[in-house]
């Protein structure tokens, strides 16, 4: 798996596991083909329809998957051209299909997700979520089904003063994240000397980089790739160093044992037959 999204192995058993920090450094070397990837190509999904409920208008049933999730979050849960798709959808379809339960889509802004998944509105969370212990807390987490990173998108003028995460993280400047996210966190707690500003999309979050509102937006980084092809022609660019790694996880409700079993199990066995590998390199680069 090229840069630093990757999937965990046959052996990897659980979300608290490390061991996955050598494994994003990759980043370095992948930058022009993830570019043609987010910038150039863009993705489709894997097909299929996608049935789209409130989380009122269905209740829980051993044939019905509830998914949970947050169309703006690209590339791993969004809508275009009025469909779900992303990451996340296809995983979400596959999960059904493996473990024998329809679909249905819930969607709901993203605090929303898991007081939803609290009150068994869904059954899981699939939005692009990444490990924190804050989370594990109050929902269980499954398998990481891949490692992940935060990164930084500036203006293409401005890319020189941050090469390195010093320079990222020292920066007295306006620094955006979206409003909820792992990116907002390392904000508050790690960038003592700048000025956090809060959007409710990751995409809110790239046009004011390019606006020059903020000097750099922080999310995760296919986020931050999809971003940069979307908006190249605004001027904003990926900064280079990957500031953390992230682990990619679902979630489910901590009552649900017996499905985040059959989840984690589904992770493993989809790594060791190559069908998680294949699903993440076709929204994250090969």
């Amino acid at each position: 798996m090229n840069a630093n999204f990757s999937v965990p192995s046959a052996t990897t058993h659980s979300p608290r596991a490390g061991g996955y920090v050598g494994l994003f450094v990759r980043i370095l070397i992948a930058f022009a083909l993830l570019w043609a990837v987010f910038g150039l190509a863009g993705c489709e999904s894997s097909g299929g329809s996608s049935k789209r409920s409130s989380a009122e208008q269905i209740g829980a049933s051993p044939n019905l998957l509830r998914v949970g999730v947050s169309p703006d979050m690209p590339p791993f849960v969004f809508s275009q051209g009025g469909q779900l798709t992303g990451l996340e959808i296809d995983f979400a379809k596959q999960l059904g299909k493996d473990m024998g339960r329809e679909v249905r889509f819930v969607e709901m802004d993203w605090e929303d997700l898991i007081p939803a998944l609290q009150e068994n509105k869904i059954d899981i969370l699939m939005a692009g979520m990444s490990y924190t212990p804050e989370r594990n807390a109050i929902i269980s987490m499954t398998t990481p089904y891949m490692t992940s990173g935060q990164m930084a998108l500036v203006l293409r003028k401005n890319y020189q003063k941050y090469v390195l995460p010093g320079q990222i993280g020292n920066t007295k400047a306006k620094v955006g994240a979206e409003a909820g996210t792992t990116g907002e966190f390392m904000v508050q707690s790690s960038f003592e000397n700048a000025t956090l500003v809060t959007y409710d999309s990751a995409e809110a979050g790239a046009k004011a980089v390019a606006a020059g509102d903020v000097d750099l937006f922080i999310h995760d980084a296919p986020t931050i790739y999809w971003l940069a092809g979307t908006y190249q022609n605004r001027g904003v660019t990926p900064a280079r160093p990957v500031l953390a790694v992230d682990q990619m996880v679902w979630g489910v409700n901590r009552e649900n044992t017996e499905l985040l079993q059959a989840v984690n199990a589904q992770v493993v066995a989809w790594s060791a037959n190559g069908e998680l590998n294949r699903i993440v390199r076709r929204w994250v680069g090969m």
